[in-house]
């Protein structure tokens, strides 16, 4: 599930994943956790929703932006960039 992208690796063209529908409604904890076992290479960057973050492309992050709930739900889907 999610959008993915080819890449090489040890020399083959493999899919790697760059988005995470998913995990929508999910708690952020329990996301983050999902994204890392799926791409270990990228760090997580969580925010809140509205909340400001760095500008630009970056394929090495995956932002994750979090409700205002008692839960910190993920309120919208996380991708690379």
């Amino acid at each position: 599930m999610g959008r993915a992208a080819a890449a090489v690796r040890g020399g083959e063209i493999v899919s790697i994943k760059t988005a995470w529908p998913e995990v929508v409604g999910w708690d952020g904890m329990s996301a983050v956790m999902k994204i890392h076992r799926d791409r270990a290479d990228v760090r997580v960057e969580v925010h809140s929703v509205g909340e400001s973050v760095p500008p630009g492309f970056d394929g090495e992050r995956v932002l994750v932006f979090l409700n205002d709930d008692n839960a910190a739900t993920v309120a919208q889907t996380p991708v690379v960039g």
